[in-house]
């Protein structure tokens, strides 16, 4: 299917759905723009550098339709959920708040706002708060969502807040019949404040769904954000998604991303260590076996001094299975004592797998200390043949072998 094509489906779609947008005369032109944008300059494609190991077909085939809106009930969520007995809550379906499956109290001192009566009640502030997407093909989707969403939540955690139990953000695809989602998260950390956050993306039902996140969290001064993100979609799930991530002096983010599920995933990230001393350490595990594909990609900057960053990525592709890890660090010239390192490890357990790793550094002041590497390859043979020789059986030992592989990933959490 060419791009033109696929241009004209967006345009349709956008067309039938817009008298149902909210947000009044203002959002109607942000949306009206936003479009035009997308429309001018399409959809990313293989001829954009960091597009260019992504199977857009699979994309292009999807319907831009909305997926029908669906009532799900808490027994039928249940089976779903993680374990996560003192979590606090907050369920997006489709890209919908849900505030029925959610937790009425987010904990002390966090704020939550479901985004599409907030633009019912106060899109003003909804323009505020969102930020509007850019034409780099890196927020291409990002400008997307901007044209569709209407859901998604806005999460405020107080300075100086630091909530007992954890927030669990839940992303569920009906999946009941083919359709597109496009979702808006807004996460603002007060100064000083703590959250842990896990986010977690299903799919219950075995549509072929697109469903599309644009997403920004901004830590102020001081603050500390853990968060833990697992992709458990269903087999026919495809997942574009977009976050901007903006730390302030002295703050601190951690993230682990597990990417286990899901027909597609296309995750970016960019993030920006604004403030002196921030810091962020960054891990991830991809798994594709069948004709699954994952493609990561980061692009982190260096704007205050005495900055820090550590990415810790691990790739595993069986079978068809196609990875991608697209890594790129940037220490802009005031970044003086910025202390970077990237690693990339991947793993290839059949012949016809493949990942691609590209690892990249862009230094523009000789006060740091920048490092990276990455290695693709199989298990190791004379690794293989220790374990058999002493009585264990091939599939046994390759598991042993795969699982110390992405041991120091897992065990991270």
């Amino acid at each position: 299917m060419n791009a033109e094509t696929v241009m004209q489906r967006i345009a349709a779609s956008h067309a039938v759905q817009a008298s149902r947008f909210s947000g009044g005369a203002a959002w109607a032109r942000r949306r009206e723009l936003g479009l035009a944008r997308v429309l001018g300059h399409g959809l990313p494609d293989r001829r954009d550098e960091n597009w260019k190991y992504l199977d857009h077909a699979k994309i292009a085939e999807r319907t831009f339709d909305p997926a029908p809106r669906v009532t799900l009930t808490a027994e039928r969520l249940a089976p779903w959920l993680l374990p996560l007995a003192a979590a606090r809550r907050l369920v997006l379906v489709d890209g919908h708040f849900e505030p029925l499956l959610s937790d009425a109290n987010a904990g002390a001192g966090v704020m939550v706002d479901d985004l599409e009566t907030l633009l019912s009640r106060d899109p003003a502030r909804a323009m505020r708060l969102l930020r509007e997407p850019g034409d780099d093909a890196d927020d291409r989707y990002a400008l997307l969502a901007d044209a569709f969403s209407t859901g998604g939540a806005i999460i405020r955690v107080d300075a100086n807040a630091a909530p007992a139990e954890p927030l669990y953000l839940l992303h569920a695809s009906s999946g009941t019949a083919p359709g597109a989602s496009h979702a808006r998260v807004v996460i603002e950390v007060g100064a000083g404040a703590r959250l842990r956050l896990v986010e977690h993306f299903v799919a219950l039902g075995d549509a072929p769904v697109f469903s599309n996140l644009a997403a920004e969290l901004r830590i102020d001064a001081g603050a500390t954000v853990e968060h833990i993100r697992l992709h458990q979609s269903g087999t026919q799930s495809a997942q574009l998604e977009t976050w901007f991530v903006e730390q302030q002096a002295d703050s601190s983010y951690s993230q682990h991303l597990f990417a286990l599920g899901g027909r597609l995933l296309r995750s970016n990230l960019t993030l920006s260590l604004i403030g002196a001393r921030a810091h962020c350490r960054l891990a991830g595990l991809f798994m594709v076996d069948g004709e699954r594909q994952a493609d990561l990609y980061t692009r982190i900057t260096h704007h205050g001094v005495a900055t820090r960053t550590i990415q810790n990525y691990r790739g595993i592709a069986s079978e068809r299975g196609r990875g991608a890890f697209n890594g790129r660090i940037v220490v802009q010239p005031a970044a003086r004592g910025a202390d970077a390192s990237q690693s990339s490890r991947n793993l290839l357990l059949t012949p016809l797998a493949e990942i691609n790793s590209r690892p990249q550094l862009e230094i523009h002041t000789e006060d740091v200390k920048c490092r990276h590497g990455a290695t693709i390859g199989t298990l190791d043979p004379a690794q293989l043949f220790y374990l058999l020789a002493r009585g264990l059986d091939p599939a046994t030992a390759q598991s042993l072998l795969t699982f110390a592989f992405c041991e120091d990933v897992i065990t991270g959490v």
